[in-house]
């Protein structure tokens, strides 16, 4: 279909060339009838877009070719009324921008607008107003620095706020965001969603000494992700995989100064947090989780000295279970299914003494006691630790510090546990080299009958290699797990490189992972080493992904770029097993006389996901137009 359509493509580029033409004459004379536009003695507002004319076409194995004329612009409106401090806004809207015409990074025309405005800034009651929409607009669902999914859909969101400040008074805050957005997986029919609403109020004041905080937030959030994802089968018409969840919190915090240049603090917060995991449509639920959790927390800590310190402190949990959701989801966007069972619980109390030994040299010692109550049973134990701090370069290389933790339970069981970190850095002639290591093993988690593991790593290293040309490598690495919780492993590694000669620029990547995850508040979050997941609710994974790119200017204005990615990886839940692929390739030439920019590009994007038993898709588009800038007032 595409080359049935060269004839018509070469009338649609003479048309463009005409109509072109036209419109930058027409939108100049535009401009200068109305720079010098005024509203009125009180409001101030400046304006400008950039408007571009250009002939794009698209084809693919699995879309029909299209190819036409577009018209795109993007631009700002922003200024005050009466005084700045009074209402200042700015609006920025964009129309028909995508990736290979724009800055947008958009695999499709995507459309919208931004706003924001601010009122009675530097009075007593400030106030603030937001609100976007995007129309058309492609994302992506996946892990963090890993591969993901892209996604075709729109979003909207809203948020106000407004505060109270009077000198002498307890300060009032409060704000309100709500957002959603809808999409499906980029050349399939698999669905996804996600909207949430969030009201928070937060206050302090000062009080004969005291610092006072307190706050309360309000969420609820729904997602709804694609099957493959959740376990649930295409075949199962009943399935709604759809996470809702709510919670509320609140809080409030005191300190104050104390003798020997100390300090006490306390603090308090109560969470309840329901979820419905993945419910099935005209049931209960495949996981219903509520969760109510008080956390307190007090402590001083003294520096009679410069070099001698010592501190004290206790927290109280009266929920593991929901302890460990909070941790793991993050604003309490949504509810993990840990549970640790009825009345678990947890007392620590501790303290610890710290000594300069000279201006490199420094040390410190600890002592915890931790009462839990978990899975129907009590444990109690003691932790012991001594660290050395050495933040001087030995050989003119290395800064370190290590820490030896000895523990005991009421079974009488004893271990030791091991943490140290070094630095390096050293330059030997042209090059410079830098690094890190951490190391931790059979040192304390959140539960005393569990330890964790981990060691992490980054390298790198530069070099200048004359006449102007520079090369920059880095590598970096975590590898962590949890004693007796088999398949809690998780492992990331990464390499980058970079290569630069004045106006040309090169660079390289490649990233491999694996380890659980969970899909969570829209998204799907790694999952750091933890206790108590049940493996049916674990999306287990494997990925990689490599590219590069290159940005070349052989001329002051004349710009050429271009980029590849690939990312593959393998995911299973429930038995659900899929492949996935996502592969993209961009290319762009601009060129910019003043005002006025030609651009050139050329895009290529393929996604395949094997569970939905489709072939993957693959959509090719270019585009060549002429934009120009407009200061309208």
């Amino acid at each position: 279909m595409f080359l049935e359509s060269k004839g018509k493509g070469a009338c649609a580029v003479k048309r463009f060339l005409i109509l072109g033409a036209g419109w930058l004459i027409i939108l100049t004379m535009v401009s200068r009838a109305t720079a010098q536009a005024q509203f009125g003695e009180n409001w101030h507002i400046n304006s400008g877009a950039q408007v571009s004319v250009g002939y794009e076409a698209d084809y693919g194995d699995q879309t029909p070719s299209n190819h036409g004329l577009e018209v795109g612009a993007n631009g700002t409106v922003n200024g005050y009324y009466y005084d700045p401090n009074f209402i200042n806004f700015s609006v920025s809207p964009y129309y028909n921008q995508s990736r290979t015409d724009s800055s947008y990074q958009s695999l499709t025309d995507a459309s919208g607008v931004a706003a924001t405005a601010n009122l009675f800034t530097g009075s007593h009651f400030p106030g603030s107003v937001s609100y976007r929409y995007d129309y058309n607009s492609t994302g992506e669902l996946g892990l963090v620095n890993t591969p993901n999914f892209t996604t075709q859909g729109n979003a909207q969101g809203f948020g106000v706020g407004w505060s109270a400040l009077f000198a002498g008074w307890p300060t009032l805050s409060a704000s309100y965001q709500q957002g959603s957005g809808s999409g499906t997986l980029y050349g399939t029919d698999e669905k996804t969603s996600a909207s949430n609403r969030t009201f928070n109020l937060h206050s302090n004041y000062n009080l004969s000494g005291f610092l006072l905080n307190a706050y309360y937030d309000r969420t609820t959030y729904n997602s709804m992700l694609p099957e493959f994802l959740t376990g649930e089968t295409a075949s199962n018409t009943t399935a709604s995989n759809t996470n809702d969840s709510s919670g509320n919190d609140f809080g409030f915090s005191a300190s104050r100064r104390l003798p020997l240049n100390g300090q006490f603090y306390g603090n308090f917060n109560r969470s309840d947090i329901s979820s419905n995991y993945f419910s099935t449509a005209g049931e209960t639920g495949t996981t219903n989780t509520s969760f109510t959790t008080d956390i307190e927390t007090a402590g001083a800590n003294f520096h009679p000295t410069n070099k001698l310190g010592f501190s004290a402190d206790e927290t109280f949990v009266s929920n593991l279970s929901g302890y460990l959701n909070q941790g793991l989801i993050n604003n309490g966007s949504g509810v993990a299914p840990v549970n640790l069972g009825a009345g678990s619980h947890s007392f620590t109390v501790g303290g610890g003494a710290s000594y300069t030994f000279t201006d490199n040299l420094a040390g410190s010692a600890q002592a915890t006691y931790y009462d839990q109550s978990y899975y129907g049973q009590s444990f109690s134990g003691t932790y012991l630790s001594g660290t050395v701090y050495y933040n001087k370069r030995l050989w003119d290389m290395f800064t370190f510090w290590a820490s030896v933790v000895d523990s005991s339970s009421q079974f009488g069981n004893n271990s030791v546990g091991f943490i140290g970190n070094v630095n390096f850095f050293k330059r030997f002639g042209s090059w410079e080299t830098g690094g890190n290591f951490n190391y931790a093993q059979n040192v304390q988690s959140v539960l005393i009958t569990y330890t964790t593991s981990y060691y992490s790593y980054t390298a790198n290293l530069h070099r200048r290699l004359g006449r102007g040309w520079q090369w920059t490598a880095a590598f970096n690495g975590n590898h962590s797990g949890l004693s007796n919780q088999p398949g809690s492993s998780y492992h990331t590694e990464g390499y980058s490189s970079t290569l630069s000669l004045g106006r040309l620029a090169l660079n390289g990547y490649y990233v491999n992972s694996s380890g659980n995850s969970l899909a969570v508040g829209g998204v799907i979050v790694p999952l750091p080493p933890t206790p108590g997941l049940p493996s049916s609710d674990l999306i287990q994974f494997t990925s990689s992904s490599y590219g590069g790119g290159f940005s070349y200017t052989p001329l002051r204005r004349l710009v050429f770029t271009g980029s590849y990615s690939r990312a593959l990886s393998n995911t299973l839940n429930n038995s659900i097993f899929s492949r996935n692929n996502t592969e993209i390739y961009y290319s762009q030439m601009q060129y910019n006389v003043r005002r006025i920019g030609v651009i050139a590009g050329y895009s290529r994007f393929t996604q395949g996901i094997s569970a939905l038993g489709v072939l993957p898709g693959t959509v090719n588009s270019y585009y060549f137009g002429i934009s120009r800038w407009f200061n309208f007032f």
